[in-house]
């Protein structure tokens, strides 16, 4: 009886553990854990402030293993930014094969920018860090493949309703209003109504 207990017990502790590792968060591979790091501590303090040992020491790993997977910061900070951005940077079909007029079709993509800035507080704080401190010694990752089909449809569209307006100018104001609206919760409330008209 005694050793029926003892195995019963035994079995339980078994099922117990396996119970645990079912209900755990999967791995991240080193990878992984690095980019995330790497969003984070590039998202809250900004390229220049975020060095490698302090990455290492955030992703609890060695300089070596670091630079096992990165060769630079540079390129931890590219992968992290394309890691953030590639399936949020993905222009929805509905918003770019649209054939509502302009006014209409550029809130709609103002609205879906706006709704990619404010979803995640990291994501959107790292755009604005690409907007608002581009880094001389690389290419900006808005620019590049991941948001240049959202960058240019804005160009196209401003240029149909504004033909005699500066580009980069207009651009510029829009991505500012977009940033500042998405930021400034007080807004959001004072006007209700630009929220909807966003959607």
């Amino acid at each position: 009886m005694a050793a029926a207990k003892k195995r019963s017990g035994s079995a339980s502790r078994v099922m117990a553990k396996a119970a645990v590792k079912a209900t755990r968060a999967p791995q991240l591979s080193t990878e992984e854990l690095i980019l995330a790091t790497a969003e984070k501590l590039f998202a809250r303090d900004g390229y220049d402030a975020v060095s490698t040992k302090q990455l290492a020491a955030e992703a609890g790993l060695t300089i070596g293993a670091l630079y096992h997977y990165f060769p630079s910061k540079s390129a931890v900070y590219a992968a992290a930014t394309r890691h953030a951005f590639a399936a949020r940077a993905v222009l929805p079909k509905a918003i770019r094969e649209s054939t509502e007029a302009p006014e209409r079709k550029l809130a709609r993509l103002a609205g879906w920018f706006t709704g990619i800035i404010m979803a995640e507080q990291t994501v959107g704080r790292l755009i604005q860090r690409e907007l608002l401190d581009p880094r001389a010694d690389a290419e900006s990752v808005l620019h590049s493949s991941l948001f240049g089909e959202a960058f240019d449809l804005f160009q196209q569209l401003l240029r149909e309703l504004m033909p005699e307006a500066d580009l980069d100018d207009a651009l510029a104001s829009l991505l500012a209003l977009l940033f500042g609206y998405a930021n400034l919760k007080g807004i959001r409330v004072l006007a209700p109504k630009v929220r909807n008209r966003l959607k």
